[in-house]
């Protein structure tokens, strides 16, 4: 007879990393043979939110990081450590936590990936990471003093660094910094960063030809026009996500070559009536044009949820890209029927579709998705909150996508997954929960493999 107690541990190890969430622990209590096979995959993300913190200010619940202290024999397995959230003590940092957090951070010495985007925090966990010789990626809220901020020079094997409200202090040393790791360093992420200018900026990409990855958003001296004018110091850029305003300088020409693009990202912003962001818009999109890349994703974000994004953008849009277009979002934002429809019957290997499913014109939106025969997958951004009144999107609704729409196999709502698929002319429909995201990005973040 055979067992699964009986495989191999590799095998088993092999097995449970297709596992996540919930199932991990689940996995732990069924025999000992699973639970030393599942421990690597298990202990190898550390992400510590809100309601964990809540948790711990009335000792309902220890830290993952006291876990780690108590049986510092896993913190081998540790890999990526994410701080989304801080337990609070009488208005100051919980002593007992943040004494936790540090000596786990130290006992792991293969941490890869370390994120923590809590305000004024950072500090504090510093010199834990001064001897993680195998971090590579790094996601800080960098308010720091100058003191702090030369500490994160010693950090000089990153692949991928991202910095978010930075001070004027970390500002400064950022192209010091990033000529120390440009022969590692792939993709920079400069986000909500008051301080930044065009000289920094320039000072920064001109050490790194080889980037092939370049977000700078909601910094508001560096726009569209200060962005695409530095990208030509990094030509091999695969994903690109600029901010744009309302200034209507004229591009500089040349553009930009980036024959290499495949993700665009728009965080637009605008305070005018009428304001020139279409037009502002439509000019980014033709310029970038001239270098012909074959764009993979596109994403736009809009100020506010009641803006229709205009027709003539998402026409151009399609005529340039939609070629080649294999994921779309439009964030923030209404979509007419009409640009639903232009979409999805224009961009032929359209898999996936972010997009706010308007619950009032529901029909309309099903008979647009209808005309794409390669659309996979529907993720709704939108909360459809009104007044108080949650709407939801109603099996039968689920039910008559998957049917019009014979590609459709997923479609992911606010707390619900529902999978999909035609038998003959009958229609299977299953669904989940759907759990928060473990490990938390930016929005203009190119879609992961």
């Amino acid at each position: 007879m055979v067992s699964a107690d009986n495989l191999n541990l590799d095998v088993l190890e092999l097995i449970f990393c297709f596992l996540s969430g919930n199932d991990l622990p689940s996995v732990a209590l069924v025999s000992k043979s699973f639970l030393t096979g599942v421990i690597p995959r298990l202990y190898s993300t550390i992400s510590y939110r809100t309601r964990q913190a809540k948790g711990y200010a009335t000792k309902e619940t220890m830290s993952p990081f006291a876990a780690i202290i108590a049986h510092s024999h896993l913190a081998i397995h540790v890999r990526n450590i994410e701080i989304r959230s801080v337990p609070m003590l009488k208005s100051r940092l919980h002593p007992i936590f943040v004494r936790e957090c540090k000596e786990a951070l130290q006992l792991c010495k293969n941490l890869n990936t370390f994120k923590c985007t809590v305000p004024s925090v950072l500090a504090v966990f510093l010199p834990s990471l001064q001897d993680k010789q195998r971090l590579e990626n790094l996601r800080i809220h960098a308010n720091l003093t100058t003191d702090q901020s030369q500490m994160l020079q010693n950090l000089i094997k990153l692949q991928s660094l991202a910095v978010e409200f930075a001070t004027w202090n970390v500002v400064d040393m950022l192209p010091k910094w990033t000529s120390s790791i440009s022969e590692t360093l792939s993709s920079l992420t400069l986000y909500m960063i008051n301080e930044l200018h065009e000289s920094v900026l320039e000072g920064i990409l001109i050490q790194l030809p080889n980037l092939i990855g370049l977000h700078v958003v909601g910094c508001p001296k560096v726009d569209h026009i200060v962005l695409l004018r530095q990208a030509s110091k990094t030509p091999l850029l695969q994903s690109l996500s600029l901010t744009t305003s309302e200034n209507t300088y004229e591009l500089t020409f040349p553009p930009p070559s980036l024959r290499h693009l495949r993700h665009l990202a728009f965080d637009t912003r605008y305070t005018l009536q009428p304001s020139p962001s279409p037009a502002i818009l439509a000019s980014v999109l033709a310029h970038l044009k001239t270098s012909a890349p074959s764009l993979l994703s596109f994403a736009i974000k809009l100020p506010e949820r009641k803006v229709v994004i205009g027709e003539p953008f998402v026409a151009q849009l399609v005529e340039l890209f939609g070629f080649s277009l294999e994921r779309l979002a439009f964030l923030n934002c209404s979509v007419s029927m009409e640009s639903v429809a232009e979409v999805c019957n224009k961009c032929p290997h359209l898999e996936r579709l972010d997009i706010a499913i308007p619950m009032q014109e529901v029909s309309g939106f099903i008979k647009s998705i209808a005309l794409s025969q390669s659309l996979r997958m529907i993720v709704d951004v939108d909360n459809h909150v009104d007044h108080g009144i949650r709407k939801t999107l109603s099996p039968d609704n689920v039910t008559k996508m998957f049917a019009r729409c014979r590609s459709l196999r997923k479609i992911v709502t606010n707390h619900r997954i529902w999978r999909g698929r035609v038998v003959d002319t009958n229609v299977e429909v299953d669904i989940e929960r759907r759990f928060s995201h473990v490990f938390g990005s930016l929005w203009f973040n190119p879609p992961e493999s």
